[in-house]
């Protein structure tokens, strides 16, 4: 009895801090500083980095070239690493393919209010990047169960 009463402190835990999270990644992506309801579908779609980069690359400008990369693509995958891991942690018997499927299903919502309210820039890149994030969220946390159930044995 005292070991359920642990597990579901531990549940509600780390279910409120997964709600943190989904409500730091709206505030990081559609809810920022110059989000405003009024401006309804002003939003840009935006290029995509690699069709920019290249010109990065000719005008020297390594630091930039660096900075976005590193904000575009290891950011958005981190990003969405806790998605992917919270579903497989819930239930461990959650394909890799949900948890790819609800990370993108997140992303084209973000990316569909950064471009209606207009903030941000919507663009495929990140609908990939995150949806691997996910995908690698709920492998890492597949892995970890693997190993603990193998070290228990």
């Amino acid at each position: 009895m005292k070991t359920a009463a642990i597990f579901l402190r531990k549940k509600r835990l780390v279910n409120a801090l997964f709600a943190v999270y989904l409500l730091l990644v709206l505030r990081l992506t559609v809810f920022r500083p110059d989000f405003w309801p009024l401006h309804l579908l002003q939003g840009s779609v935006g290029a995509e980095p690699w069709s920019y980069y290249p010109a990065y690359i000719q005008q020297g400008r390594w630091n930039a070239l660096l900075r976005d990369f590193l904000w575009n693509y290891p950011g958005n995958i981190v990003g969405f690493l806790p998605l992917g891991g919270w579903m497989v942690w819930r239930d461990c018997r959650c394909p890799l393919w949900k948890a790819a499927v609800v990370g993108l299903a997140l992303s084209v919502a973000i990316e569909a209010s950064q471009y209606v309210f207009s903030v941000g820039i919507t663009s495929v890149s990140d609908l990939m990047t995150n949806t691997l994030g996910a995908w690698l969220g709920g492998w890492m946390m597949k892995e970890s169960q693997w190993d603990a159930r193998r070290r228990a044995e």
